[in-house]
């Protein structure tokens, strides 16, 4: 069953431990720029946090010429081949939200690949403002959210 992050921005203190957490997860290192999501301050007020949304139909796969850029049909993780990746930066500019960046050092693309189904972002979010939901359940989630 395909799964999604939701972040509820009403829930979220902006103390950023998610971010930690997914630096520490991939990179071994407590270093907020090295983290594949990013919690920005709302002009409005509260925080939003940015990562991957594991998209139904995502334009970075067709983007991709090295076809380094794949969806799992079982889980709905769409993931990068750093193997294959030659950094070209197609991916960032084909998604709408510019999620793949380019790696601090490997010269070639990085986003969110859900930690293999065990995010760890999700683990430390005390506000609890992280959640793990079917996409159906998530854009339920995200409407109600909307009409706050």
């Amino acid at each position: 069953m395909t799964e999604v992050i939701v972040h509820d921005p009403a829930l979220c203190t902006g103390c950023r431990q998610c971010m930690t957490a997914c630096s520490f997860k991939n990179y071994k290192t407590y270093n907020y720029s090295l983290s594949l999501c990013k919690v920005i301050e709302d002009p409005r007020g509260g925080f939003v946090r940015v990562h991957c949304q594991h998209c139904k139909d995502p334009m970075c796969v067709a983007a991709c010429p090295k076809k380094a850029i794949t969806k799992d049909e079982k889980t709905g993780y769409v993931t990068i081949d750093q193997m294959l990746c030659v950094g070209c930066k197609s991916c960032m500019y084909a998604c709408p939200i510019s999620i793949p960046q380019m790696s601090k050092g490997l010269k070639v693309m990085v986003k969110c690949d859900m930690c293999e189904g065990d995010p760890a972002c999700l683990k430390v979010c005390s506000a609890k403002a992280i959640k793990l939901m079917t996409r159906v359940e998530g854009t339920g989630l995200v409407k109600e959210m909307e009409k706050r």
